[in-house]
C-alpha cells in the first residue's frame, strides 16, 4: 500500500511511537495506571499552556471545548467582541450564538492582522463581556500578536478566550504571563497526536469567575464538573465520562516527546520550517496569503495568482507524488492552498518533496 504524506493542517502526521500507544490491547479509562497517565498529560499540558490553573481534557474536538468554555462566561444578552480573520471565526460567531450571546465580529483586515490600537478603539465604543479570537487562523495561516491584544483586553477589563487548536503546539503560548483567561486546543494539529480530544484551559481568574457565576452548564459540558471529578477522584477515575483511552496515552507520548525535544527547540524548528518553505514558493512566483512577521508556525497559506485552481494542485500532488496538501476556504477556496509543516513535517527535509511537487506542477502549466 502507497504510504501518503499528510501536509494537511490536522490532523497532521503522527510518528509511529504515538500511534503505537493508540493502539494493542483494550485499556480501560479507571484504574491506577490510566489515572496516572490523565494526570500526566494535563500537567504537561499546563506547561504548555503556559499556566498554572486545571487544564480540562475531555472526549471531543476544539469546538465543544470552545463551546464548553464560553458556556462559563455567556448568557443571553451578554455581547462578545470576535476578530473576524477567517473561517473559524465564523466558528466562534455561532458557538457564541449558540449560548444565546450576541457576537459583533471586527474585521481583521486581508494578510496581517487587526491593529492593537484598532481592537483598543473597539472596545471601548461599547461594552463587551469577552473577547474572543483565533491564536492562529487555519483557513489563511494568520497568526494574531495574542500578548499585545491581551494587554489592550486587561486594559479595558474585558476577559480573554483564545482558540489555540492550529497553534498550541508550534508556538509559545503563555497564559498566565500574557493574560489569557481561556485557552483551547485539540489533540490533533500542533500538539502532533490523533483527534478525539478537545483541550481547555482556565487560568486561577477564570476559574473563580467561573465559580462565581453559580451557573451549571450540562452534566459533561460542566467544566466545573469536569475539575471536581478531577480533584475528587484523581488516583482511579480522574475523568467525568468514559474516555477514548487510546487517544489519551497516544498523547501522553506526543507530549513526552515535545519535552525531550525541548519547548524552545521545538517552536525555533517550525519557524525555521515555515521560513525555508516560504522563501521556496516565493522563488517559485507563488505569493504568501500572510504578510513576513504575522505567519503561523506551523500552516502557511499560499495564492495561486489566478494560474491555476487549488483543487488542481491538490490532486496533482496526491495522484503523482503521493502528497496531501490542502485548499483553501469559503469565497477564495480555489485561490489558495494550504501547507501544513507540524510536528516531524516541520523539517526542511520533510518539506523538499513538497516544493519539488509544486515545481513540477507549475511547470506542466506552460
Amino acid at each position: 500500500m502507497t504510504r501518503i504524506r499528510n501536509f494537511t493542517p490536522g490532523p497532521v502526521e503522527v510518528s509511529e511511537e504515538v500511534l503505537s500507544a493508540q493502539y494493542g490491547q483494550q485499556k480501560l479509562h479507571v484504574g491506577a495506571d490510566f489515572a496516572a497517565t490523565y494526570i500526566r498529560v494535563t500537567e504537561g499540558l499546563q506547561k504548555i499552556f503556559g499556566t498554572s490553573g486545571h487544564v480540562a481534557v475531555v472526549p471531543g474536538c476544539g469546538t465543544l471545548v470552545n463551546e464548553m468554555a464560553l458556556g462559563g462566561y455567556l448568557a443571553p444578552g451578554k455581547r462578545v467582541l470576535i476578530l473576524d480573520a477567517g473561517y473559524f471565526s465564523s466558528v466562534l460567531q455561532r458557538s457564541v450564538e449558540g449560548w444565546g450571546a450576541e457576537p459583533v465580529l471586527l474585521p481583521v483586515p486581508e494578510g496581517q492582522p487587526l491593529a492593537p490600537e484598532a481592537l483598543r478603539t473597539a472596545l471601548t465604543q461599547q461594552h463587551y463581556d469577552l473577547l474572543c479570537f483565533t491564536h492562529v487562523e487555519t483557513s489563511t495561516s494568520l497568526l494574531n500578536p495574542v500578548k499585545d491584544y491581551c494587554q489592550v483586553a486587561r486594559d479595558a477589563g474585558v476577559p480573554v478566550m483564545v482558540d489555540s487548536v492550529s497553534a498550541l503546539g508550534t508556538c509559545a503560548a503563555e497564559m498566565d504571563a500574557w493574560g489569557i483567561d481561556v485557552m483551547t486546543s485539540g489533540s490533533q494539529k500542533g500538539l502532533e497526536s490523533v483527534p478525539g480530544l478537545g483541550l481547555v484551559a482556565l487560568s486561577d481568574r477564570a476559574w473563580k469567575h467561573v465559580e462565581s457565576t453559580g451557573i451549571r452548564r450540562g452534566g459533561v459540558t460542566d467544566l466545573l464538573r469536569w475539575r471536581e471529578q478531577f480533584d475528587t477522584a484523581r488516583d482511579w477515575h480522574p475523568s467525568l465520562t468514559t474516555m477514548p483511552v487510546g487517544v489519551v496515552y497516544a498523547l501522553d507520548v506526543a507530549l513526552q516527546r515535545m519535552f525531550s525535544e525541548g519547548l524552545s527547540d521545538r517552536y525555533q524548528r517550525h519557524r525555521t520550517a515555515r521560513d525555508f518553505l516560504c522563501a521556496e514558493l516565493a522563488d517559485l512566483g507563488l505569493e504568501m496569503q500572510i504578510r513576513d512577521g504575522a505567519r503561523a508556525a506551523g500552516v502557511t497559506a499560499v495564492k495561486t495568482g489566478g494560474r491555476f485552481s487549488s483543487s488542481d494542485l491538490v490532486t496533482y500532488l496526491m495522484q503523482h507524488h503521493q502528497i496531501r496538501i490542502a485548499g483553501g476556504f469559503g469565497a477564495n477556496k480555489e485561490e489558495v492552498f494550504r501547507v501544513a509543516h507540524m510536528g516531524d513535517h516541520a523539517s526542511i527535509p520533510a518539506l523538499r518533496p513538497v516544493v519539488s511537487g509544486i515545481a513540477q506542477f507549475l511547470q506542466q502549466l506552460t
